[in-house]
């Protein structure tokens, strides 16, 4: 086969590489100046997230350090008799009668209940018809309070110390809560700002720190 021809038919495939090599070209140069646009577009943006978190620490105000949450803790309403009163300081007994479900027999059973209500205010008596309820735990074995009276027996309601809503005893809690907190930072620096560490909490740290040696 003669040199001509082999030239001619290389030539078309020849061309088509030449084209694609400069077809490539531009799209290359154009990838190199987007890269410093991208970069500059993040540089504006991290800019101004700083400038927007500034500008929200600012106008947000300092709480003092003393103010904590209190915990809301889940209750549910129940009604009793209040069997014995005068046993213990601000804390009564009340019977709650309620049914229970025999899984065995599957069948209802009326029940009878006691519980340890607390009664901030003295305010009940003996026989009194009550609605108490579960929730903020008073003691170790006093987790309800009472809520209102619905029938009293004996003396007047007009003529005993008024039950505490349950706003009030949130109020009460807080204002305890607050001096509670006021007291140990006073105590902080009283002592020149070293932490008080308690007996249970000195003895996890010496265990941590010969587990670690």
């Amino acid at each position: 086969m003669p040199l001509r021809s082999i030239l001619r038919a290389i030539q078309p495939l020849r061309s088509s590489i030449v084209k694609s090599a400069t077809n490539s070209a531009p799209a290359t140069h154009q990838l190199q100046f987007s890269k410093p646009s991208i970069i500059s577009g993040l540089a504006l943006f991290r800019r101004s997230n700083s400038s927007t978190t500034s500008a929200k620490q600012q106008e947000s105000p300092s709480t003092p350090s003393f103010v904590s949450p209190l915990r809301v803790y889940p209750y549910k309403l129940k009604t009793g008799t209040v069997e014995t009163v005068g046993r213990m300081d601000r804390t009564v007994r009340v019977s709650h009668r309620h049914t229970s479900w025999d899984p065995h027999l599957r069948k209802s059973y009326p029940r009878l209940t006691t519980f340890m209500v607390s009664d901030p205010k003295n305010s009940l008596r003996e026989g009194d018809v009550i609605e108490f309820s579960s929730g903020y735990p008073k003691s170790r074995h006093v987790r309800h309070v009472v809520e209102r009276i619905i029938a009293p027996y004996g003396t007047n309601i007009e003529d005993r110390p008024p039950v505490m809503t349950r706003e009030e005893r949130e109020a009460e809690r807080a204002a305890k809560r607050a001096a509670k907190l006021q007291r140990r930072e006073a105590r902080g620096l009283e002592s020149g700002g070293k932490e008080h560490v308690g007996r249970i909490k000195r003895l996890i740290r010496e265990r941590t720190d010969t587990g670690v040696e």
